[in-house]
C-alpha cells in the first residue's frame, strides 16, 4: 500500500529536505516504507533553468542499501515571472504531468520514467521528480542535428504518431489542448505579434528581407493559422521535439524523450517541423531535408497510417512552418533564456525557424 503523499509542494531546490523526499518516494512505492533518505545535495543540471522549468540533479542517500535511484532530476517552474505566466495560461504544467499520468504507458517510445508528479496549478505549484538518464547523451541543439539522429528521431516519432493516429481517447482529454483552443488563441499570437518589433530592429541584417517580410504577414494571419493547423490535427503530438529533449547512445541506435510540457493534438507534421525548425542547420535542409521528409512519411505508411498522403504532409508541413516562426520569435522577443547558452540557442534558432519558411516555400501556403 503506498503512504501518504506530502502535503507541500518544494518552491525551490532547497525546498526538498530528505524528509519531503522520502515521503515522497514512498507514496509512489519507489522507495520502501522502511527506507529512509538521509542526505541529499543538488547539482546544476545543464544550466538549470529552462524558459518554463527550473532543473536541477538530486544527489541522494539512503539509510539502508535499495533499488531507488541515487541520481533523479528535480523539475519545478521556472522563476522568471514572465515566463510562468504564459506556462500556466498554456497548461503545460498540466499536460507533462497527465502525460506521465495517462499517456507515457500507451506511447511505444522510449522516454524517461517518472518518479513522482504532484501539482496545484490553482496556487502555479507543480513539482516532478524523474530518474536521471546516465546510459544516453543529450543532443547538441546548439550545434545542431547530424543525419544519423534525424534519421532515427523521426522514426521513433512515427511509431509515437501511429499509435495514436485518429485515437478517439485524445478528444476525452479535456486538458489536452489544440492550437485554436480558446487559451492558446489567447496568447499564442500576441506573442508572435509582440517579438517582431525586436526582429525588424535587430534580424533583418541577418535573416534578409524576405524572411521577415514573411514573418510579419504571418504574424497579421496568426489567428486563422492557428485554425487552420488545428483543423489538421490527426494525432497525440510531443510539441517540443527538439535536440535538447532527445537522448542518444554513442552509435545512434537508442534513444529516449523528454520534456512533455507542450504535448497536443495536432497533425504529424508538427513535430517534424519543429525538429527542423529548432535544432536543423540551414545547410542540413538544402541537402538532406526533402529525403527525411519522404523517410519520415514512408515510416509512418509502413506502420499502417494508410489515409495520408504525401501531398497532404507535404501542404501541412508549409503549414506548421509559419506557424513554427512563434517558437524562435518568442525566445529573441520576450522569454528569459536565462544563461548565456541560452541566448545563443535563441540565435541560432532564429536562423534556423525563419530561415526555414522560405525554403520550404511556405509562403505558398499563406
Amino acid at each position: 500500500m503506498n503512504t501518504a503523499r506530502p502535503s507541500t509542494r518544494p518552491l525551490t531546490p532547497d525546498d526538498v529536505t530528505p524528509t519531503w523526499l522520502t515521503a515522497a518516494l514512498q507514496s509512489t512505492e519507489v522507495l520502501p516504507r522502511d527506507t529512509d533518505v538521509i542526505s541529499l545535495h543538488h547539482e546544476s543540471l545543464g544550466g538549470g533553468t529552462g524558459v518554463f522549468g527550473v532543473l536541477v540533479r538530486l544527489v541522494v542517500q539512503y539509510n539502508k542499501p535499495t533499488s531507488a535511484p541515487t541520481h533523479m532530476v528535480l523539475k519545478l517552474p521556472t522563476a522568471a515571472p514572465e515566463n510562468k505566466a504564459v506556462a500556466l495560461a498554456l497548461g503545460i504544467y498540466v499536460r507533462e504531468t497527465n502525460f506521465f499520468s495517462h499517456l507515457a504507458a500507451r506511447t511505444p517510445i522510449a522516454s524517461v520514467h517518472c518518479l513522482y508528479s504532484d501539482m496545484d496549478i490553482d496556487a502555479g505549484e507543480f513539482v516532478l521528480i524523474l530518474e536521471e538518464i546516465t546510459h544516453l547523451a543529450v543532443g547538441d541543439q546548439l550545434g545542431g542535428a547530424n543525419i544519423a539522429q534525424l534519421e532515427l528521431a523521426l522514426k521513433e516519432i512515427a511509431k509515437w504518431h501511429a499509435a495514436w493516429w485518429m485515437h478517439p481517447d485524445l478528444d476525452a482529454y479535456e486538458w489536452l489542448p489544440t492550437n485554436d483552443s480558446p487559451v492558446q488563441m489567447a496568447v499564442v499570437p500576441d506573442i508572435m505579434r509582440a517579438a517582431l518589433p525586436v526582429i525588424e530592429a535587430q534580424w533583418v541584417e541577418r535573416l534578409g528581407q524576405e524572411a521577415v517580410a514573411l514573418g510579419r504577414d504571418t504574424a497579421d494571419k496568426f489567428e486563422e493559422i492557428l485554425h487552420r493547423t488545428a483543423a489538421c490535427a490527426k494525432t497525440l503530438c510531443h510539441g517540443d521535439l527538439r535536440l535538447e529533449n532527445i537522448f542518444f547512445d554513442d552509435d545512434t541506435t537508442s534513444i529516449m524523450f523528454i520534456d512533455f510540457q507542450m504535448i497536443l493534438k495536432a497533425t504529424p507534421a508538427q513535430d517534424v517541423q519543429y525538429l527542423f525548425n529548432s535544432s536543423v542547420e540551414p545547410d542540413v535542409w538544402h541537402s538532406h531535408g526533402m529525403r527525411l521528409l519522404h523517410l519520415y512519411h514512408d515510416e509512418l505508411i509502413a506502420l499502417g497510417v494508410t489515409d495520408y498522403t504525401w501531398s497532404e504532409f507535404w501542404f501541412e508541413f508549409q503549414l506548421q512552418c509559419l506557424w513554427g516562426m512563434v517558437a524562435p520569435a518568442s525566445t529573441v522577443g520576450g522569454f528569459n533564456m536565462g544563461d548565456e547558452k541560452g541566448k545563443q540557442l535563441a540565435e541560432r534558432w532564429m536562423m534556423r525557424g525563419w530561415l526555414l519558411p522560405t525554403a520550404a516555400h511556405a509562403r505558398e501556403v499563406l
